[in-house]
């Protein structure tokens, strides 16, 4: 009888403990809600989400800024540092879960303008004259994880004391060449205005981009 009350002893000790370990682990998330291609979302343009949560029987996203529309979900997010989604999930039992996921929010960085692959922010580009023919304007964003093509459609040419010069595309042609070649060593010129679009094509208020600043030295 005392060796029965000893195993029963035991055996409800293990079954309290279990009850306390299985109460002091949090439950693992139903829902997985993802960021297409980063880990962060921007201010100002839409950003697409992609939401799975497996075994479901359906399930909803909803909180600031999220949309759904054409059997995708996308968040705008506004002010502040963080968003929250939050999930209603209801299982194939009909139980229903609600979850939550924090996203951080970044800014979207300033476009920067670039000839021939090179500008740095604030200063200038040295070039002589032969690198000027053909030379290519291009836009790129620093630390922007968007895979997204910038096409530059035009930009203007200034030069001191002398008539602007609009060029369409993103290319200086010959004759925009040929008037560029009556400058002279020391000479700057100012790459301004530039003009871009932006692929896909992303509804957001894109920000001007600073001139690009060349001296000739050649």
């Amino acid at each position: 009888m005392k060796k029965f009350r000893l195993i029963l002893c035991l055996f409800f000790c293990q079954f309290l403990l279990a009850q306390n370990d299985s109460a002091s682990v949090s439950k693992p998330k139903l829902g997985v809600i993802s960021v297409d291609k980063l880990n962060v979302v921007y201010r100002g343009i839409q950003n697409p989400i992609s939401i799975a949560v497996p075994n479901a029987k359906s399930f909803t996203a909803s909180g600031l800024g999220v949309t759904f529309s054409n059997g995708h979900y996308s968040i705008s997010p506004g002010q502040g540092n963080e968003v929250v989604v939050t999930l209603e999930i209801i299982l194939e039992d009909d139980t229903k879960v609600v979850e939550e996921q924090v996203f951080r929010i970044k800014n979207i960085p300033r476009p920067l303008g670039k000839i021939n692959n090179r500008n740095c922010d604030n200063s200038y580009v040295t070039m002589d004259l032969t690198e000027l023919k053909n030379a290519k304007i291009s836009v790129h964003m620093e630390d922007f994880l968007f895979d997204w093509n910038f096409e530059v459609t035009n930009f203007v040419i200034k030069r001191e004391k002398k008539p602007a010069i609009i060029v369409d595309g993103n290319t200086i042609n010959e004759y925009t060449f040929n008037e560029l070649n009556r400058i002279k060593k020391g000479d700057i010129i100012t790459i301004a205005a530039i003009k871009y679009k932006v692929y896909p094509n992303i509804n957001a208020l894109w920000p001007n981009i600073p001139p690009i600043l060349i001296i000739i030295t050649d």
